[in-house]
């Protein structure tokens, strides 16, 4: 009897040792995929038009097979009017790339600033594709050709905190917009904590971005993280930008927000049209009283 259950023991061990081995190979073929060294490239200030400037890229295999890996350069978006396409080429006209396996290869990218450039910031996108679904990669380029008529241009459009939410949900929405020609990063920050005692802040959403020339960026909070409870609390939203004038600003929106489920109102209007009929009733009688 004392062998048998050894036996099944040591069956269960040897078992579990090759489950725990598969599943870690397995996690492993998810973990590697292919990867770059920097997903923004930014030329900086640019104040000479009219010239070629490179910026290189690491692009790594971290499979065990080789790949082939292929480049192409497409808008940043679809609000971009100030756009980067066509000033990139790749270093020595190549567009494919052979990669061994646990290997990585440096590509050159060129920015080719034509002479009759405005000033602005200009944006692209290059992708990487290994053939492989859910596995490209995406690198943003930037461009800032600092010229006299490169001019920031922040404002906030629109900003709001609900007072009231039918739910456990807290809502916050903001749009910043950019009527200038430079590209400047926002900020967004949404955070909350009790409106009674002493509860440290606890964040809902954060969020940056580039708002590129002529464009308008909307933040909301809109994930499983607003759902805080019922209750009321305190809410702060914060929006980072940058001005007309080249200042960093922030703006802050905070006060008090009261969550409720959706029976609490139910229950309220049952008592008011309870009390609405009450009175009618009450009338009515003193009438047939005169």
């Amino acid at each position: 009897m004392k062998k048998i259950l050894r036996l099944g023991i040591a069956l269960m061990i040897a078992f579990s040792a090759s489950i725990g081995l598969t599943a870690f190979a397995d996690e492993k073929d998810v973990v590697s995929s292919l990867t770059v060294d920097e997903t923004q490239v930014s030329y900086g200030n640019i104040t000479e038009v009219g010239r070629s400037y490179t910026k290189y890229i690491t692009l790594k295999n971290n499979t065990t097979a080789d790949m082939v890996v292929r480049l192409e350069v497409t808008n940043y978006n679809d609000k971009n009017e100030s756009s980067a396409t066509d000033w990139i080429a790749f270093a020595g006209g190549k567009r494919k790339y052979d990669i061994k396996a646990d290997s990585s290869v440096q590509v050159g990218l060129r920015l080719m600033v034509p002479n009759d450039a405005k000033g602005g910031t200009y944006y692209a996108k290059v992708k990487a594709d290994n053939g492989k679904e859910d596995e490209e990669v995406e690198i943003i380029v930037r461009a800032d050709v600092a010229s006299e008529d490169y001019k920031y241009g922040g404002e906030i459009a629109e900003q709001s905190v609900g007072f009231f939410n039918l739910g456990d949900s807290i809502t916050a929405k903001a749009k910043v917009r950019n009527t200038g020609t430079a590209g400047f990063s926002a900020h967004y920050l949404v955070q909350y904590k009790n409106a009674f005692g002493l509860s440290e802040w606890k964040q809902v959403a954060e969020e940056t971005c580039d708002v590129i020339p002529g464009a308008e960026e909307t933040f909301t909070v809109a994930d499983e993280r607003a759902k805080v409870g019922y209750g009321i609390f305190t809410v702060e939203q914060r929006i980072s930008y940058v001005d007309a004038e080249g200042k960093q600003k922030e703006v802050i929106l905070s006060h008090a927000v009261l969550n409720l489920p959706w029976w609490v109102l139910a229950i309220v209007g049952g008592v008011i049209v309870l009390i609405v009929a009450i009175i009618i009733v009450i009338k009515n009688r003193r009438k047939k009283a005169e």
